[in-house]
């Protein structure tokens, strides 16, 4: 089984609940194998920041309402990363802690 890799990432959507969390959708390349597998065609990643610390990744397709929740295992570790940096820049709550 190869890991989770996604490129591209592109900023989509964002609810923030002040002193919360804040939830974002991403837009990013999937490889082929990943939406075979997942028999997925419009796949987001659905990433929750949580200011008490912590985070959460779902891939949600919007082809076929499919609903997937990978563990942190199964994404490449520097992907994993890249993703959620990418989210906190993009985040209301976390932008300013994001750069340090």
């Amino acid at each position: 089984m190869s890991l989770i890799e996604i490129k591209n990432l592109e900023f989509y959507s964002q609810l923030s609940l002040k002193q919360v969390e804040d939830r974002l959708l991403l837009t990013g390349d999937f490889s082929n194998e990943f939406l075979a597998n997942h028999e997925m065609i419009e796949p987001f990643l659905y990433v929750i920041l949580y200011v008490r610390g912590g985070e959460r990744i779902k891939i949600l397709d919007e082809g076929t309402a499919k609903l997937y929740i990978p563990s942190k295992k199964e994404f490449d570790p520097q992907n994993y990363n890249e993703i959620i940096r990418f989210a906190m820049e993009n985040s209301t709550q976390f932008k300013m802690n994001s750069k340090h």
